[in-house]
């Protein structure tokens, strides 16, 4: 892939740390690297949904929207990507890769911002690859938010995405799947399964022609003596049953099959905006957290000189982020769960609210991987018997099906050999 060209100055330049902080991070970074083992380290992120600030700043119209939604922290989208900047020189990985929903809703300006973030990444020695996901191309209503209203502006067709993102992905047979070579030990087969031809949809689709692009992919590597690790936008295996339609791409099953077959043991996708590891007959598929929501995912994943792959999910460290802001963003996502449970609630007060704080605290541990079904404090807590008593409620159901499911470590997974 081409990666050599002029780089201009990131906008999002008076955000990120100065110049010769940043040079000074990476100077101490190959200092302290001197003689350490040749580890190939890799750090994946998903679901940025990042918006340009000049569609929607100022406009309570869009806060208000937002509120009414799944919990992303859109309008802190500039806080978010300059703390993820300096995460990124922090954990200084072998590259950076970005499984889908780059941007909030397909609008050209956050795509044209984020290639300059991108940009500024890859001037600090660090790669970035790049797929898309259903909110990225083709999408229906990309939107501008003003006063009390909505204003429609460009979206991002096939063509522009790719002109966009040219340092950053390859276009071939099967959309923009291409093999990111991390090193002379890892790939990643950077699998693009969003339908988006004619109008971005929902579902993801892995087809023949996607079959043909990655077994080729794979023969290449054992021919070589890589690993591989695939990644996709949408899920390659079912993690519960409350999130299989729409979050499973169709022809989940013949990419599973050519994984097996090839030794690939790990996928990483996103899409499902909750941090969770879902692993079937020698392969796992791990799904990163939204990074646009509570506690702002990302994972790092590390193949170790004795073969070992690891995936370790961690969250923006608070140090790179304004005072103040990891308890407001928290309170963001909690407090959009307590409203939603409070709507279809009634009886006593005091009840109503108690109910709305297990939602959220229910929530939040969901959908940042920590939720285990085995810590008894859940079902032991008051508020569970008030849910489980009003099992007609859509969030006592949902709940209830959670409940039901297995779960194991969501945060970490380590494949031998």
């Amino acid at each position: 892939m081409g990666k050599q060209r002029m780089i201009k100055r990131c906008s999002f330049g008076k955000k990120l740390p100065l110049r010769t902080a940043v040079m000074l991070i990476a100077a101490l970074w190959v200092l302290s690297a001197a003689g350490a083992m040749a580890d190939t380290k890799l750090m994946a992120v998903s679901d940025l949904h990042y918006l340009e600030p000049s569609l929607y700043r100022g406009s309570d119209y869009f806060l208000r929207a937002l509120r009414r939604g799944d919990g992303k922290a859109t309008q802190y989208g500039e806080e978010l990507m300059a703390a993820l900047y300096r995460t990124v020189l922090s954990e200084r990985p072998d590259a950076l890769i970005v499984t889908g929903d780059l941007a909030f809703n397909g609008e050209q300006l956050s795509h044209r911002a984020l290639a300059e973030w991108f940009a500024s990444v890859e001037e600090a020695g660090i790669p970035v690859w790049v797929i898309p996901g259903n909110h990225d191309i083709n999408v229906s209503e990309p939107l501008g938010y003003g006063d009390g209203m909505v204003y429609r502006v460009d979206g991002t067709p096939p063509e522009v995405f790719a002109a966009v993102y040219a340092d950053h992905l390859e276009m071939g047979e099967a959309g923009f799947s291409y093999a990111a070579k991390v090193s002379d030990e890892l790939w990643v087969a950077m699998t693009d399964v969003a339908i988006y031809q004619d109008m971005a949809v929902t579902p993801g689709l892995f087809s023949s022609r996607h079959a043909a692009w990655l077994e080729g992919v794979l023969q290449e590597a054992r021919k070589e003596g890589v690993r591989v690790v695939t990644a996709t936008h949408h899920g390659l295996l079912a993690h519960t049953e409350l999130y299989r339609d729409n979050f499973v791409m169709y022809g989940s099953e013949s990419m599973a099959s050519l994984c097996r077959a090839y030794g690939v043991k790990m996928n990483l996708s996103g899409h499902l905006h909750i941090q969770h590891i879902a692993r079937d007959d020698g392969l796992a598929d791990a799904a990163l957290g939204a990074f646009c929501m509570w506690p702002h995912r990302y994972a790092v994943v590390t193949l170790r000189e004795d073969g070992t792959l690891v995936y370790d999910a961690k969250a923006l460290y608070g140090l790179f982020l304004p005072e103040g802001f990891p308890d407001r963003s928290r309170e963001w996502f909690a407090g959009i769960t307590a409203d939603k449970a409070k709507a279809g609630l009634s009886g006593i007060g005091d009840e109503i609210e108690m109910m709305a704080e297990y939602a959220a605290r229910f929530n939040l541990a969901y959908f940042s991987g920590t939720y285990r079904k085995d810590d008894p404090s859940w079902t032991d807590d008051p508020a569970y018997a008030l849910w489980m008593s009003r099992g007609n409620n859509p969030f006592s159901k949902y709940m209830a099906l959670v409940m039901s499911e297995e779960t194991g470590d969501n945060l970490r997974l380590v494949i031998g050999e």
